[in-house]
């Protein structure tokens, strides 16, 4: 079952503002809360968990960036899909809690019980998941029928091989951040009226590694991380449209702190034929014939993307007839928005 757009899950326009989501968001998180909720719990924690993946990626920049470009593909949580150990906006819920429940914590219901039941207690953690990647390439349309291989050249950062992405030189260590004892993150606490509001964010005087190096590498200057080109074989099938996208996992920007290397979305635009239109996998050829072919009828030869081939036009051909050269089109390639490309790299 197809995943429904966050646009439409939130109820707000694609180019609305961070206060319109937030606020569209806390309209629907009232309504579906399960313990505000008339519908049983597990529907209203289904709607309400769908409701909080929308938010999570929407109020995030970068997220949002990714998910306008790529669609779901572009926002994986992974195989198990959306957790709540993924929400990272629980200062909103808690305020949320607040004005429900009249600011109540603990007990049987309200703040207590649904944080606890929903987050678990636990604490989010750095995300240290390199970034996704974009190239853009340009096919003729005698390529996009054919498909190509080529090998192309993608800037991204990679980890470095002097310190092992480690970001320490030598004889040097690493030592526990004292700005968040370690933990790679902070806590923030605000204070609103009767209720305290904690937000985490990612250390910034360590980066998210927990850790500050006394002796950093000299090649990546501590970050563990190192500007490369990197050479990649590529491969389009044949059939590809304008705008056809192909995810190549793992081959995006490294992570800090050796984490996880973002992906690399190809994206393929096609530029426009002489002589030929496409509309969708069908090839479209305007001919010009006299007055006698179109009468009497004949036998010519016309170009297609695979060479020229042999056209019958009947007796009586009027103009604006459509005559058809079965086999002759674009390739059918089964595609959704996204496909997993065959790579090397």
């Amino acid at each position: 079952m197809a995943k429904r757009d966050y646009y439409e899950i939130l109820g707000v326009e694609k180019n609305a503002d961070e206060r319109s989501i937030k606020k569209a968001y806390r309209k629907l998180a009232r309504k579906h809360h399960p313990d505000a909720s008339d519908e049983s719990p597990e529907i209203a924690e289904k709607k309400f968990k769908e409701i909080s993946e929308a938010y999570e990626v929407l109020a995030d920049s970068e997220k949002r960036s990714r998910y306008d470009q790529f669609g779901h593909e572009g926002v994986d949580f992974g195989g198990g899909g959306f957790s709540w150990d993924q929400f990272s906006h629980q200062g909103d819920i808690s305020d949320l809690f607040g004005q429900l429940f009249g600011g109540r914590q603990g007990g049987g219901g309200g703040m207590g019980s649904i944080f606890s039941q929903l987050f678990g207690g636990g604490q989010s953690q750095p995300n240290n998941r390199g970034n996704d990647l974009r190239y853009d390439v340009t096919l003729e349309l005698k390529e996009a029928f054919t498909g190509i291989e080529k090998e192309i050249n993608i800037p991204r950062e990679d980890s470095c091989k002097k310190c092992s992405g480690s970001g320490a030189a030598e004889g040097g260590t690493a030592k526990t951040c004292t700005t968040c004892a370690g933990q790679g993150i902070v806590r923030k606490v605000m204070q609103r009226g009767f209720m305290q509001t904690v937000s985490t964010d990612t250390c910034s005087d360590c980066r998210g590694s927990g850790t500050k190096i006394d002796k950093p590498c000299n090649d990546c200057r501590g970050s563990g991380i190192v500007s490369v080109d990197k050479k990649i074989k590529l491969k389009i099938p044949a059939g590809a449209d304008d705008g056809y996208r192909l995810r190549m996992r793992g081959q995006g920007s490294a992570g800090p702190n050796n984490g996880p290397k973002g992906d690399l979305y190809i994206v393929v635009n096609v530029k426009r034929h002489e002589i030929f239109q496409r509309q969708d996998n069908e090839i479209i050829l305007d001919l010009d014939i006299s007055p006698s072919q179109a009468v009497l009828g004949d036998s010519i030869r016309v170009p297609t993307l695979a060479g020229n081939v042999k056209l019958s036009i009947p007796s009586g051909t009027q103009s604006g007839d459509v005559l058809r050269l079965k086999g002759k089109g674009m390739p059918d390639i089964t595609r959704p928005s996204i496909k997993e490309a065959n790579m090397s790299g």
